[in-house]
């Protein structure tokens, strides 16, 4: 990018982080969601870049991850409640807190889908076995 490019995307991303405030501080509630239209990355590469964009534009770290999560769910209507005896949950382990540094998002220890662990180690070697007999 150009000198000029780079200063006008930042003046963008600038109104970008006021214009949300703006929206926020009017009761809008915002979320993430998957409509990137993107093809080159995994599912899910861009929700951790919208979190720490919304971090950049001014939002708190909890504040993003209320959006990305509680907030996103309601509004897709898919939020059957909370967690309890008797229910199972979809979620992941961290291996740092978020709420320190919004990255940490990224620092993904275990997940676990409808109550149960999932094998990542098992779905890598699977998925890359997968990818290197596509590329022969």
């Amino acid at each position: 990018m150009t000198t000029e490019a780079t200063q006008h995307a930042r003046e963008d991303f600038a109104e970008q982080g006021r214009t949300v405030m703006k929206f926020r501080a009017a009761g809008v509630r915002i979320v993430t969601g998957t409509d990137t239209g993107q093809t080159r990355f995994w599912i899910g590469y861009f929700n951790h870049l919208d979190l720490e964009s919304f971090v950049a534009l001014g939002m708190t770290p909890a504040q993003a991850i209320v959006a990305a999560t509680r907030d996103a769910a309601g509004i897709a209507q898919v939020n059957s409640g909370m967690v309890a005896a008797g229910k199972n949950a979809d979620f992941i382990v961290l291996d740092a807190n978020p709420l320190e540094n919004i990255s940490n998002t990224r620092r993904i220890y275990k997940v676990y889908l409808r109550g149960q662990e999932v094998d990542r180690g098992a779905l890598k070697t699977k998925w890359q076995a997968a990818a290197n007999r596509a590329a022969k």
